[in-house]
């Protein structure tokens, strides 16, 4: 695998990051033909399909997990060249600084929606009245389990909230062992042959497994089996996962001092590892068939978790072998989706649920056209934005959307007495 020494990218990974979001965007898109999710804002019940339920089921097993690798991995060449302070104000103002700006604007937006489309304007007549009541729940610090949808909550951006938490611990981590001089830094010698990889992924798989069957021991319920816990409005995450995200974003820092893409010293064909997942996937479907029917402990321990566990490994390797192989470049597409797939991210959620909105009262059209025009038309226009109006105009465009979205709000508390 080769590397590009101007600068000091591994281009499959950037090509893998852009893959991910995009399949983001299609898991969200999934979202209103599955059962899976009750309190997703548009939810249409006669278009329900089993596809969807298994193709959500199966990219949310993934997505994250390699999210935060790609993004250890490249930790530690961002903090060398930086140093602690700017690395940190760096992160600070790609991460930290979007969910000050988004927060407010998209997430009552769901809520909202939600309502609507149960309730029509019964239960909320005004958005401006459902903002308000949401943004003051901005400032009670809540701790313990989050019950969507009017509940504060970071909605799709949890991913970089925690993602920031985990750039911070390392970097006070790597400037405590002052990992920005040269001469201290992590050590690269003795590169990780192929069976300490395979050791770390197995131990990576059985941590997981562990952690996560202790959280659902303590936070989870029949009515909601996997919840996501806020703490203080600041971090929100999913404690079964938590400790999964530590070790694959600790795993790429790892990767990343031991040199494992440069000497492609991942075990196995990629070929192997595809039939790891796809066998892997048809257990975890058939285990969760056998617990909607028989529940047990003891088949979630070792069934459930330790499979969707270790098909989280084989899909890391699966995709890192086959990308190294045949995706080590970067072509025009290529670099045009990877320098938008961050603000991609940001800005689908929104375009997603309008998508969802409109389409549903189209009811003679079939679930899978839906879907389609979801998915691809999110994408489209979420690449748009951010390719046209957001990367050229930053500023430009954070300050046009607030005021039409203030413009809004003094508009619709103006007309809706006279209604």
């Amino acid at each position: 695998m080769t590397q590009n020494k101007d600068t000091n990218r591994i281009f499959f990974l950037d090509n893998l990051r852009y893959l991910m979001v995009l399949l983001v965007v299609i898991l969200h898109s999934t979202l209103s033909y599955s059962n899976l999710v009750p309190w997703w804002c548009v939810i249409e019940p006669n278009k329900f399909s089993a596809f969807f339920a298994v193709l959500f089921m199966l990219l949310d097993v993934f997505l994250m997990p390699v999210l935060y690798f790609i993004a250890g991995y490249f930790a530690i060449s961002s903090f060398q060249k930086k140093g602690a302070f700017l690395f940190l104000r760096r992160k600070f103002k790609r991460l930290g600084l979007p969910l000050l700006i988004c927060i407010p604007l998209m997430n009552p937006f769901g809520g909202y929606v939600y309502h609507y489309t149960r309730n029509d304007f019964s239960y909320y007549p005004s958005f401006c009245g459902y903002w308000v009541n949401y943004i003051k729940n901005a400032g009670n610090f809540q701790i313990g389990i989050l019950y969507p949808p009017d509940q504060f909550s970071h909605a799709h951006l949890w991913f970089m909230s925690l993602l920031l938490l985990f750039f911070v611990i390392f970097a006070l981590y790597a400037n405590k062992n002052k990992w920005h001089v040269d001469s201290a830094s992590p050590d690269s010698s003795g590169d990780s042959s192929g069976k300490s990889i395979l050791a770390i992924f197995v131990a990576v798989g059985f941590v997981s497994t562990v952690s996560a069957f202790i959280a659902h021991l303590i936070f989870a319920a029949p009515s909601n089996p996997d919840p996501f816990v806020i703490i203080g409005n600041f971090l929100q995450f999913q404690p079964s996962r938590i400790v999964s995200y530590m070790l694959y974003f600790g795993m790429g820092i790892y990767a990343f001092h031991k040199k494992w893409f440069i000497n492609a010293k991942i075990p196995g064909h990629p070929g192997v590892w595809t039939i790891s997942c796809v066998l892997l996937s048809f257990c975890l479907l058939i285990i969760l068939k056998q617990l909607k029917g028989n529940f047990s402990i003891g088949i979630l321990f070792l069934l459930y978790l330790s499979v969707r566990s270790f098909l989280c490994v084989s899909f890391l390797s699966a995709f890192i072998l086959w990308a190294g192989r045949y995706w080590n470049r970067s072509s025009h597409f290529d670099a045009l989706l990877a320098s938008n797939s961050y603000h991609v991210y940001i800005i689908h959620f929104v375009i997603v649920i309008i998508i969802q909105l409109l389409l549903s009262g189209w009811s003679e059209c079939s679930v899978f056209i839906k879907f389609g025009i979801v998915s691809f038309g999110s994408i489209l226009i979420s690449y748009g934005i951010s390719q046209y109006a957001v990367r050229p105009y930053p500023r430009l465009s954070v300050i046009g959307i607030y005021a039409l979205f203030i413009i809004m709000l003094i508009y619709e508390s103006i007309s809706l007495p006279s209604n």
